[in-house]
């Protein structure tokens, strides 16, 4: 490891060794799977204190930059970038209902739409296949004529991550996968069950999978930006 850190300017905390080791990370002095020296070294290099390291090490750890392990071989290890600090702090603004069913709709209609539209120019013929045995499950599990949204959820939670995937932009399925696992308690309060719209939900995904098995880019936006809208038009109502 050759890693040169600045020592703490005055009146400066914690968020000066923050930026010193994340500036490392992203310029590649830092290398995914190096141990940081101890944080007793650390805090010679720095010149500063160790509850001033300890509080930069948390902050690093939340970030996502490492992981901190305890024992003899512990220490505080780079980690490779991930979208999972991103997904998470969507997952938590859904789950405290901190984002308006309008803004919420807004949102996937622009990326639903689009992961919809590059699906159908990218997907090959294992990517289509994918796409029919999730909706040949959620066919079958019609058939037991389900009582209620939760089990129908899951598969169309997977068949968006499934387009989300052939789509190949990880910050569309990382953002969509955070959104699909957590707006179901959006659709308990607003969503009442009834065997019509789990029909007509049906009926839209078949529609999108339909499109992107055609080559239909235009169709399957449109129908996955009508999909999403009709929807929450429904939750917005149950909502007055």
């Amino acid at each position: 490891m050759n890693v040169q850190f600045r020592k703490m300017k005055p009146l400066k905390s914690y968020q000066h060794v923050v930026d010193e080791i994340q500036t490392a990370i992203c310029e590649g002095n830092l290398k995914e799977g190096e141990t940081l020296p101890s944080e007793m070294k650390l805090k010679e290099m720095f010149d500063t204190s160790r509850g001033t390291i300890r509080e930069a090490l948390r902050v690093l750890e939340q970030k996502g930059l490492v992981s901190i392990r305890t024992g003899v071989n512990g220490g505080a290890r780079i980690q490779g970038a991930t979208a999972k600090p991103m997904t998470d702090s969507v997952a938590i603004l859904i789950r405290q209902q901190k984002v308006s069913l309008h803004h919420l709709a807004e949102f996937r209609k622009m990326m639903e739409g689009h992961i919809s539209e590059q699906a159908a120019k990218k997907a090959d013929k294992k990517d289509v296949q994918r796409l029919m045995d999730i909706l040949r499950d959620a066919a079958a599990h019609i058939q037991t004529k389900p009582s209620g949204w939760a089990e129908f959820h899951k598969m169309d939670a997977e068949f968006h991550r499934t387009l989300a995937m052939i789509a190949e932009n990880p910050l569309l399925e990382a953002n969509l996968t955070a959104i699909h696992d957590n707006i179901q308690i959006y659709f308990h309060q607003y969503l009442p069950w009834s065997e019509a719209l789990l029909h007509d939900n049906f009926k839209d995904l078949c529609g999108i999978a339909a499109a992107v098995e055609q080559r239909d880019p235009g169709t399957a936006r449109r129908i996955a930006e009508e999909h999403v809208a009709k929807f929450n038009a429904l939750m917005e109502k149950n909502l007055e």
